[in-house]
């Protein structure tokens, strides 16, 4: 009579092969595309990742079976080996990682979705198997279930069996039409989720995540691996075999192993595979971003931001600076000569204004920092003179006593000269048009103490002291030589050398 099959052995028979390549196995990815055009996808997504191997990326097309195309995956270890298969639903692409642990499959988490349009699902089902012992760690795993599903629009089904002692179900999205959401308000969490559930669920979708023969009906997978050499103390240096990575865990008869001696004596450092047969660099790490109405206005303003600047520049879209009045916030790193940088933070208002508007105030943000040649602001900052002039034309607008701190408004005039003496640009009557009937219709009750305009630094005044810059900028009332006076910088952040400043003050 065969002996008696625990809970976890009763499951692992029911996963992909048994359960024999676990932990490979217990955390399955699809993304929905065919095996070459998924294969290109996660390619170029691990060329922007935050995996950056000197040496790059390479792609290898390997044929066998499931377990021997499973096998190219080793060894096992830092998770920057993937593993993509053809399936017999040809919409369909599976992926797993080299991990010995928890597979992230980090894009598949909305990054496929939201900004290439690549619907994914990933499964996870690792059986209960913990095993208390009494001179060393637990062995085993705690166990789980999990589904998500992602399409173009974002998330649309999360549905997670977990084990916190007790056992907990939780669920998010929509449900599909053909789900029993019935089956979810039983009050035994293990009975609202069970491993038949998750496989009916992705059998409705054309999946079979857990049926051998739905892999690779034509012996075909492809190897994505980063070509990154570690040295030997780091965490990516240690290679573990499949026994190796399984003891201690879904094997409970060996102790888990830290030190894997035979992995690492059999494996070599860095690449499996020395002679890939395409190598791809690593383009820089571009953080996930969703797509959203306004990407090509901020790829424009982007490339209008680097136009202006002598340091590498970038933009990003932030909404959160509406509640403040502020068109952009640009931000000027160095960690030392050569390595300076700005970025841009700008808001949908900015990006939805007319182009002469997002051009002046890219070259604003930019220009406001010293730039590589030594050219400065401080050129320009008004001396005791100046600023007596300013404050009275300011007065004669009505506009003096400052809204402001006086400096706030030197400043901003200041850069404005720099923007003149630099570019062909301008504040025009179109743009403080523009500002004017942005900030008309704004709340009468303020909750926030930015929500009240910055007048003092508004276009309208600031082209009228365009218009009249000869009577402020002229040698009777400034006789300095360039670079004499230093222009009182930006408010320091906490951070040591970042500097930020906030720009185009206004309430749409």
């Amino acid at each position: 009579m065969p002996p008696r099959q625990s809970p976890a052995q009763k499951l692992a028979a029911k996963l992909l092969l048994g359960g024999e390549w676990a932990p490979v196995t217990n955390t399955i990815g699809f993304m929905q595309r065919s095996l070459d055009e998924a294969t290109v996808e996660w390619r170029q997504w691990a060329q922007e990742s935050f995996h950056q191997p000197p040496a790059g990326f390479g792609v290898t097309e390997h044929r066998g079976t499931l377990a021997e195309l499973l096998g190219k995956l080793l060894p096992l270890g830092y998770g920057q080996r993937w593993l993509l298969l053809e399936t017999t639903n040809p919409e369909w692409t599976a992926v797993m990682e080299n991990t010995r642990d928890t597979a992230h499959l980090w894009p598949l988490r909305g990054h496929f979705a939201s900004v290439r349009g690549i619907p994914t699902v990933q499964v996870e089902d690792e059986p209960k198997n913990i095993k208390r012992m009494p001179d060393e760690p637990a062995r085993g795993r705690w166990g789980g279930r999990t589904l998500t599903t992602y399409e173009k629009t974002g998330l649309r089904r999360f549905l997670s069996l977990y084990n916190s002692e007790p056992w907990k179900f939780t669920q998010n999205g929509e449900p599909y039409a053909f789900e029993n959401t019935e089956q979810y308000l039983l009050p035994r969490p293990l009975d609202c989720f069970p491993h038949e559930t998750l496989v009916e669920i992705c059998r409705n979708l054309g999946l079979s995540p857990f049926e051998e023969d739905f892999y690779v009906p034509n012996g075909r997978g492809f190897i994505i691996e980063s070509l990154h050499e570690p040295s030997g103390d780091e965490p990516g240096a240690t290679r573990f075999t499949l026994a190796e990575a399984r003891a201690g865990f879904e094997d409970l008869e060996h102790p888990r192993v830290d030190d894997p001696a035979v992995g690492n004596a059999l494996y070599p450092l860095g690449s499996a595979n020395t002679h890939p047969d395409a190598v791809y660099p690593a383009t820089g790490h571009k953080p996930f971003r969703e797509r959203t109405p306004w990407d090509e206005a901020l790829k424009g303003f982007e490339e209008s931001v680097q136009r202006y600047s002598s340091y590498p520049a970038s933009a990003s879209l932030s909404e959160g600076l509406e509640e403040y009045g502020i068109l952009a916030s640009p931000t000027f790193s160095s960690g030392g000569t050569g390595s300076e940088s700005i970025s841009v933070s700008v808001t949908p208002t900015l990006l939805e204004a007319p182009p002469e508007a997002r051009e002046y105030t890219a070259a604003y943000a930019v220009l406001q920092w010293r730039q590589a040649n030594g050219r400065s602001v401080s050129e320009f900052y008004p001396n005791r003179k100046q600023m007596t002039i300013i404050r009275r034309m300011y007065e004669e607008q009505g506009m003096y006593p400052f809204d402001v701190t006086p400096a706030q408004v030197y400043r901003t005039l200041a850069i404005d000269k720099m923007v003149r003496s630099v570019t062909e640009l301008r504040i025009t009557d179109e743009l403080v048009d523009w500002e004017t009937r942005s900030v008309t219709g704004s709340p009468t009750e303020k909750t926030n103490e930015h929500d009240e305009r910055n007048n003092s630094c508004a276009w309208k005044i600031r082209k009228i002291m365009q218009d009249q810059e000869d009577a402020i900028w002229n040698p009777d009332v400034d006789d300095r030589q360039p670079w004499k006076q230093v222009v009182p910088e930006a408010g320091s952040s906490a951070v040591p050398g970042l500097d930020r400043e906030n720009i185009g003050s206004f309430r749409r």
